[in-house]
C-alpha cells in the first residue's frame, strides 16, 4: 500500500472512532432530553450509528492532501460540515430518531453535529499540525547535515 494511502486510511479509520464515540455520547444525551422514561431503544440503532459514523468519516476525502488556499480550506470544511449535516439529519429522519416538525429537537441534533463535528476536526487538525512539525524538522536536520558536509 502506498504511503498516501495508508495516511489516508489510519485517518479515516480514526475519524470513524471519534465519530463513532461522538455519536453515542451525543444518543446518549439527546435520548436524556427527548426520550426519557421507561423507553427501550431497539439494537438496530448501534449498527445505524456504526453506519452514519462511517458514511460521515468518509467526509475526510473532501479535505486534499496537498497545499491549498485558506479560500479553499475554508470552502472545503464548509462543505465537509454541509454534508455531515444532510447526512445526520436525513439519517436521524428516516430512522425515526427525531420529529423534523419539533424544533427542538432539530437545533439538539444541529447542537449535537456541530459538536462533534468541532472537536473531531481539531483533534484531525492537531495531528496534521504535528506532522507538519516533525517534517520541517527533518528537513531542518538534512539540510544543516547537507551544509556540514559541504563545507568539509
Amino acid at each position: 500500500m502506498r504511503e498516501g494511502a495508508k495516511k489516508r486510511t489510519v485517518e479515516l479509520l480514526l475519524t470513524f472512532c471519534m465519530v463513532t464515540t461522538g455519536s453515542v455520547f451525543v444518543c446518549a444525551v439527546y435520548n436524556k432530553i427527548f426520550w426519557s422514561g421507561n423507553t427501550f431503544l431497539d439494537g438496530d440503532i448501534l449498527w445505524q450509528l456504526l453506519a452514519l459514523a462511517f458514511v460521515c468519516s468518509l467526509g475526510n476525502f473532501f479535505h486534499p492532501y496537498r497545499e491549498i488556499s485558506r479560500r479553499r480550506e475554508a470552502f472545503n470544511k464548509g462543505l465537509h460540515y454541509v454534508y455531515i449535516n444532510v447526512v445526520v439529519l436525513g439519517s436521524g429522519y428516516w430512522f425515526g430518531w427525531m420529529d423534523i416538525e419539533n424544533i427542538f429537537m432539530l437545533a439538539a441534533m444541529v447542537v449535537g453535529i456541530l459538536a462533534v463535528f468541532m472537536v473531531v476536526s481539531f483533534v484531525i487538525w492537531r495531528l496534521h499540525k504535528r506532522e507538519s512539525e516533525n517534517l520541517n524538522r527533518k528537513l531542518s536536520e538534512y539540510q544543516a547535515e547537507s551544509e556540514r558536509r559541504m563545507a568539509k
